[in-house]
């Protein structure tokens, strides 16, 4: 869905409703959290580019229609995270339509892209909205500081929120340990190729599938002690918001 050109009142315009589709939807979501600038000039993406723009007015339609921010009652950007955490199951429910309709090509592949790199966009998702909880900026304050987490790596923005959440440091590098374990395994063509060959039924006899999936549940555990066991505020807050 990213070989050809997209337009961007599509993507600014079109959330939610039956315009909303899932190419929209990935489309959408994934500008706002994985995509990067391509720029002749510089390498970070100047005030008023056609990226600034978009991205600033994506944020722009999740804030100024979002009735919780409205009120005097300090809230978050809830309508963006809705979004997200539809992506979110969006893409759990596709890797499962996926494994019916190509009969497990590539599952194992995707099987641990989804428990690790995609989980980490959702993270960064969930980190965005939720670090902005009891604070009421106007929204025009509201939109720079989600567009200024825009531009971090998900494991940017979770060192960066280390001391707002008390994330435990030793979960911490586990998260940026796991991470870069994925990287460079899946950087290695022979694993790759296995992972992507392998019959679904045989994968778990595939030692780098296993290592790898030992891999995401070491990661699992850290998020969960990051976002549910969290001495801090933000199990409360995950409870409340990403959850109900």
């Amino acid at each position: 869905m990213f070989g050809h050109i997209s337009f961007s009142h599509e993507l600014i315009h079109n959330i939610g409703g039956q315009a909303d589709t899932n190419h929209n939807l990935t489309k959408r979501i994934l500008l706002l959290l994985e995509s990067s600038c391509v720029s002749f000039n510089s390498t970070k993406p100047q005030n008023g580019s056609a990226y600034d723009r978009i991205i600033k007015g994506i944020l722009s339609q999740y804030i100024e229609h979002d009735s919780g921010l409205n009120s005097n009652r300090p809230s978050i950007p809830r309508y963006l995270l809705n979004d997200i955490v539809r992506f979110w199951r969006t893409m759990c429910v596709d890797f499962a339509y996926k494994q019916k309709e190509q009969e497990g090509e590539k599952w194992a592949l995707r099987n641990i892209k989804l428990r690790i790199s995609r989980k980490m966009l959702y993270v960064k998702g969930l980190l965005m909205c939720l670090s902005h909880h009891k604070q009421t900026p106007d929204k025009a304050e509201l939109i720079l500081s989600l567009d200024s987490m825009i531009r971090k790596t998900p494991i940017e923005l979770l060192i960066s929120l280390k001391d707002h959440f008390h994330i435990s440091t030793a979960d911490l590098i586990i998260v940026v340990e796991c991470y870069n374990e994925f990287l460079l395994r899946l950087n290695d063509t022979n694993i790759r190729n296995t992972l992507s060959k392998m019959n679904m039924n045989d994968i778990y006899n595939e030692s780098s599938f296993l290592d790898l999936r030992n891999t995401a549940d070491k990661l699992q555990e850290a998020l969960s002690n990051i976002f549910i066991n969290n001495r801090g505020n933000l199990s409360s807050l995950t409870l409340q918001y990403g959850i109900f």
